[in-house]
């Protein structure tokens, strides 16, 4: 949640996306659109417990199990804790032992940082692609490419009417 205003900047400055669509994508993406918290991260550990145990998995279990993950991801908001709460809810639903959940705690909250990054990459794809879909996507700011000294934008112009 509390990526969406430097998201919302970022995408409106930096790559030419009309204001409302990056406004409106931003926060859906934020309660909605996690796709490492509620989809990477539990199919994850769910293929590492499948492995660990030594549980036999066919290739149609896999398909569920990513079915399975798609639905329990279903309402996932952007509050902490929210991964392990997913997972707990995958492991429930496809009979997976939700012990070894416990023991992956402490690697999540490290792994939290790049879940958001995922997270936030994947609403700013999807603002670009709405955007350009409507034909609201500026495509000079979005084409714009980085001057020599690493700067881009305004900045870029400002540096250089110096």
């Amino acid at each position: 949640m509390g990526t969406i205003p430097v998201s919302v900047k970022q995408l409106v400055s930096r790559l030419g996306v009309n204001e409302d669509i990056a406004s409106f994508v931003a926060a859906l993406g934020a309660n909605l659109g996690m796709p490492a918290c509620a989809g990477i991260w539990p199919t994850l550990l769910a293929v590492l417990a499948i492995n660990i145990f030594d549980i036999p998995y066919s290739i149609g279990q896999y398909v569920f199990l990513i079915v399975l993950t798609l639905i329990v991801s279903i309402g996932t908001v952007g509050v902490p804790g929210t991964s392990t709460v997913t997972t707990t809810a995958l492991f429930t639903a496809a009979g997976l032992p939700v012990e070894i959940i416990v023991l992956l705690v402490p690697i999540s909250s490290v792994v939290d940082m790049m879940r958001t990054a995922t997270n936030v990459t994947g609403a700013a794809t999807a603002a670009v692609l709405v955007a350009k879909s409507e034909q609201l996507l500026d495509r000079e700011v979005y084409d714009q490419k980085k001057s020599e000294d690493g700067l881009s934008g305004a900045a870029a112009v400002g540096e250089s009417a110096r």
